[in-house]
């Protein structure tokens, strides 16, 4: 029987959960990030979320050009799946785009205007800057495996480009079923399956 049903439920129900709907699933813990991986049919999915103050050194909004450059150095950081995510070759493993959902992204508090400003700016700016606060990075990542059988393993690279992530728990759906895993500096590497 093919996990395929089972990998469309988990990712349906985790892919686009709101942000509340998020919060609620796994607690806000620093230092500890939270994977959910389904291997099915050649394709992976893996889910990472993480603090922002993991991820970026901070939980609000960036109040300097420094900080600016190190919510920027982030987000290139989490999109690069090379470096966060490998697979044994064999398996011949390509990745589709990943997908970031940033609290207040795309909302009137996100500070990256690329919209037009010839509107009128008489109305008050003076909103709360805090609104980030104890918030969570979500990432989506899809890899689609040329050489399934092939694929024995998952070794994350995350921890070397986030120090401050002393663990991540891995929630994994694979040909044994589900189970959970715990990923460490030391411990990085998730087997998958046969």
């Amino acid at each position: 029987m093919t996990v395929r049903p089972l990998c469309i439920a988990l990712f349906a129900a985790l892919a686009v959960p709101s942000f509340v709907a998020a919060q609620a699933q796994h607690a806000h813990v620093h230092g500890q990030a939270f994977v959910d991986v389904a291997v099915d049919a050649g394709v992976v999915e893996i889910n990472l979320r993480a603090t922002a103050q993991d991820l970026v050194g901070f939980e609000r909004d960036a109040a300097t050009p420094e900080e600016e450059a190190q919510v920027l150095a982030a987000r290139k950081a989490v999109l690069d799946h090379a470096r966060l995510w490998q697979f044994n070759a064999a398996a011949r493993c390509v990745a589709e785009g990943p997908v970031l959902e940033v609290p207040g992204a795309g909302e009137a508090h996100d500070h990256d205007h690329s919209h037009d400003h010839d509107h009128d700016h008489d109305h008050d700016h003076d909103h709360d800057h805090d609104h980030v606060a104890h918030s969570d990075w979500t990432v989506r990542y899809r890899f689609r495996c040329a050489a399934p059988e092939a694929l024995r393993a998952i070794d994350s690279g995350m921890f070397a480009v986030f120090p401050s992530l002393q663990s991540a728990t891995v929630q994994v759906l694979d040909a044994t079923g589900a189970r959970e895993e715990t990923l460490t500096a030391s411990a990085n590497r998730l087997a998958l399956a046969q």
